[in-house]
């Protein structure tokens, strides 16, 4: 788009136009050009979770309140980067004798407070877009401990290419993950079902379990009960 045809099309000033652009650039939603600003779209596009925690708050909450019934007193859980798990986090505030493990900031900050529970920060180097811990310091962390459910978001998924990111880094944490957690859960909301993203992390059937929401695709959900993987829809 260009910041003159916006500005006379909105009749704002080119100032506002601007600013705007500004803060869409910071989120990672477009890139600023001469004169104008571009979509960032394609399987390495990914918007900074500040942008992402905005959508589909109601689905995200619902999805969260289950995901947190399922886990129980004694259990360690791992909640991965993204803004459905700082749901969960929040979902999570009041209960007790629980361990909950995290690369994530928002999580971290969400538990700070949460005195009957025990959280473990799993350290690395800070990604602002992602607002997590990653690298090799990270994925080493993980193999310290045994893990009974991890909660992992996701950037894509379908059945053909399993789950997928737009980031290296959280490849290498996630396949770290799959490998000590006890249970595997995908947890999204729909619009992320049947996306493409840039990197392969691993196929459908590396995880146990998916919560989605009712919109979710009917033909990838049955594809997904074929493979033997339990499909929740709350």
């Amino acid at each position: 788009i260009s910041i003159n045809e916006s500005a006379e099309t909105l009749q704002v000033s080119t100032m506002t136009i601007r600013r705007d652009l500004r803060r869409l650039a910071e989120l990672g939603i477009v890139t600023l050009i001469h004169g104008g600003a571009v979509l960032n779209e394609g399987a390495a596009s990914l918007p900074a979770v500040t942008a992402r925690e905005q959508r589909m708050q109601k689905e995200k909450n619902t999805l969260a309140t289950y995901c947190a019934s399922l886990v129980k007193e004694g259990n360690a859980i791992y909640l991965d980067s993204g803004s459905t798990t700082k749901s969960i986090a929040e979902a999570l505030l009041e209960r007790q004798n629980i361990a909950v493990l995290t690369h994530s900031l928002p999580v971290m900050n969400i538990l700070a407070n949460a005195r009957h529970l025990q959280l473990i920060s799993i350290p690395g180097i800070y990604d602002a877009n992602t607002k997590g811990f990653f690298g090799d310091m990270a994925c080493r962390m993980i193999q310290n401990f045994q893990i009974d459910i991890a909660f992992l978001g996701i950037s894509a998924i379908d059945a053909e290419s399993g789950i997928m990111s737009a980031n290296l880094q959280d490849q290498a944490l996630k396949l770290a993950l799959l490998e000590k957690a006890r249970k595997k859960i995908i947890v999204t909301d729909h619009t992320k079902i049947g996306q493409r993203s840039f990197i392969r992390i691993c196929p459908l059937t590396a995880i146990q379990q998916i919560i989605t929401d009712p919109l979710a695709d009917k033909n990838f959900i049955e594809k997904a009960l074929r493979l033997g993987i339990e499909v929740v829809q709350v």
